[in-house]
């Protein structure tokens, strides 16, 4: 879930209009040019689908190139690392888990870890 936080930051930094609930819904719009492809190949990458991550790879390389598919690949082991290393720590928002990341959570009918609030 931190991922997607980190995605609609970036998205905002440029301007870029995403409806963040286009991560677990496919019918929502998104601004983000080839975000299904995207979206299909972080997830096959993440879920280590290898057969599916072939398909996803082929797809999405078509539109960007191998370069492109490359550096979606690093953007993805970028977004897990900033994850994997922040629970490492047990890093917390602090005394109150902000509004933006509750929303974010409960959009997606999740709860956030324990270890993100001291509530």
């Amino acid at each position: 879930m931190a991922h997607a936080g980190m995605l609609r930051a970036s998205c905002e930094s440029v301007g870029i209009n995403l409806d963040i609930d286009v991560v677990v819904d496919p019918t929502r719009p998104c601004d983000v040019e080839h975000c299904r492809e995207l979206i299909e190949f972080a997830d096959a990458l993440l879920g280590r689908e290898f057969d599916r991550l072939t398909i996803a790879r082929q797809a999405l390389s078509a539109l960007i190139g191998q370069k492109g598919v490359a550096r979606a690949a690093a953007i993805v082991a970028n977004f897990q690392m900033m994850n994997r290393a922040l629970d490492t720590i047990g890093a917390t928002f602090g005394d109150k888990l902000p509004s933006r990341v509750r929303a974010l959570a409960e959009s997606f009918g999740v709860s956030p870890p324990a270890h993100w609030s001291k509530e």
